[in-house]
């Protein structure tokens, strides 16, 4: 009997030699695949594994839905809460994670387009030039220039305001899932290292559009190398610092960078972002391509409107006007 398995052994191990030797190398070598397909077969590891969502449009109550009809012309409403902002398991500078609470506040559905930009600022710095492309190669102190033109319609977001609806309730890699999906952002593989008007992909949760890549995003807050570990509401960073942070990738970042919780610095007189890569013996310059978008804390835009009488089962009471008597800057 052993003898039989041992020839049955020989054999095929013939016919695989012969196979093999025979065989025909192939023509052409394959194409390497994209960072995208490269994620998409290996997937984000077993704590993730689990079939796409589809994004769900953030349920307001009643009285959220009359803050949120009296948003600034081009704004969403943002509900505040308390989220984990942070990431362990990454780069260290995203740790620690910790619970932050968030008081509500709009932010603009889209970057600030270069149209937005020219009408209060009279000038495109833009390299891709297009009315409803994104603006940038903007540094901090321009966009503080522009902000003191909007007359209050206008802050930069906090790191934590910014994290908190890009994520809008997810606990995801990505505010759709853990795998990457050319259908929400503009990135390295499908960019064609050019930006693209706003709006073009889908939008997350709170209705936010062009969250992950397209431009990074300037934010408000110092950098940190770490976060402090403790709970903290509405927290804007350190007081002081040389470097500004910057989210949310942009078009050749790769599809690893979008992540929620990817972030990095820039000093605040740069408007562009270098980023250096040795390959070859080689040093290689890539611009990140820097713009931003605007947000207004709730309280304080409902009590800077007007006020007019609106009747409530019989009885009048004081409201902000509705949003058509206010306008972007």
């Amino acid at each position: 009997m052993m003898r039989f398995f041992k020839f049955l052994l020989a054999f095929g191990l013939c016919l695989i030699l012969v196979s093999c030797s025979q065989g025909e190398t192939p023509s052409e070598t394959p194409e390497a695949p994209s960072v995208a397909e490269i994620e998409q077969e290996a997937g984000p590891g077993p704590e993730a594994a689990q079939l796409p969502k589809r994004v769900e449009p953030v349920v307001l109550s009643e009285a959220d839905r009359k803050i949120a009809a009296m948003a600034p012309e081009g704004m969403v409403f943002i509900k505040g809460g308390c989220f984990i902002m942070g990431n362990n398991n990454a780069q260290v500078d995203e740790k620690f994670e910790r619970e932050v609470c968030i008081e509500d506040y709009f932010m603009d559905k889209y970057e600030v387009t270069q149209e937005r930009w020219e009408r209060v600022m009279g000038f495109n710095p833009s390299k891709f030039i297009h009315p409803n492309n994104p603006v940038e190669q903007v540094n901090y102190y321009d966009i503080q220039k522009f902000i003191k033109k909007s007359s209050g319609a206008c802050r930069l977001p906090t790191e934590a305001e910014w994290e908190y609806a890009a994520r809008a309730g997810a606990e995801t890699r990505y505010y759709w899932g853990n795998v990457m999906d050319g259908e929400y952002a503009w990135f390295m593989d499908n960019a064609e290292g050019v930006t693209h008007p706003v709006g073009q992909k889908k939008p997350n949760a709170f209705g936010l559009y062009d969250m992950m890549g397209n431009v990074w995003e300037w934010t408000e807050d110092w950098w940190q190398n770490v976060y402090p570990p403790q709970k903290l509401t509405d927290p804007t960073g350190p007081n002081t610092g040389e470097y500004k942070v910057i989210r949310g990738g942009s078009i050749d970042s790769s599809a690893g960078a979008l992540r929620l919780t990817n972030r990095t610095w820039l000093n605040p007189k740069n408007r562009v972002y270098s980023k250096i890569s040795t390959y070859g013996g080689l040093v290689n310059e890539k611009f990140n391509y820097i713009g931003f978008r605007c947000v207004v804390s709730a309280d304080t835009w409902l009590k800077s409107q007007p006020v007019r009488k609106v009747k409530n089962e019989g009885e009048g009471e004081l409201s902000p006007n509705p949003p058509e008597k206010t306008a972007q800057p």
